[in-house]
């Protein structure tokens, strides 16, 4: 039988294990293929659900990565000849006293092409924050124009 005051020292031990690991966000970006041509220009294909504040979080991001913005085009867009990249986005909120970014997911597509490039994710943890979503999309982004400069030769 285990003595009272070690085990109250181990359900403490396991309660702060439980709630450190609940706490961790992920972002995992991948880089499907090697853009054929330096990415100068974008424009963003709007997805369902998309708002005008995100919409802001993501130019601003790109503007952040030196990149210029076109004028959005059609939803599920993946080519035009006015780019070189076309940049969409997925987020997911939640409800839980206030609104809160559950996720958020990035494509850049090769505008020629119409190929992925690029894919990045962030998921927040169970026992989630209430991140800034504005800093969210800005870190996904710096992340995903990070691996894509070395594969464009930049």
């Amino acid at each position: 039988m285990i003595p009272l005051q070690r085990l109250s020292a181990l359900l403490a031990l396991l309660a702060l294990a439980s709630a450190l690991g609940g706490c961790a966000t992920r972002q995992d970006v991948m880089l499907a293929k090697a853009p054929t041509a330096r990415i100068a220009t974008v424009a963003q294909a709007p997805d369902e659900g998309n708002s005008p504040e995100m919409d802001g979080h993501l130019s601003a991001a790109l503007l952040n990565q030196g990149l210029q913005i076109k004028a959005a085009l059609a939803a599920g867009t993946r080519q035009s000849p006015q780019v070189d990249a076309v940049v969409s986005y997925v987020d997911v909120w939640r409800w839980d006293v206030v609104m809160y970014l559950q996720s958020l997911s990035v494509r850049v597509f090769d505008a020629r092409t119409g190929d992925l490039l690029a894919s990045g994710q962030w998921r927040d943890s169970a026992l989630h924050g209430y991140r800034d979503a504005r800093q969210v999309m800005d870190q996904l982004v710096a992340e995903t124009w990070s691996r894509l400069r070395p594969a464009q030769g930049r």
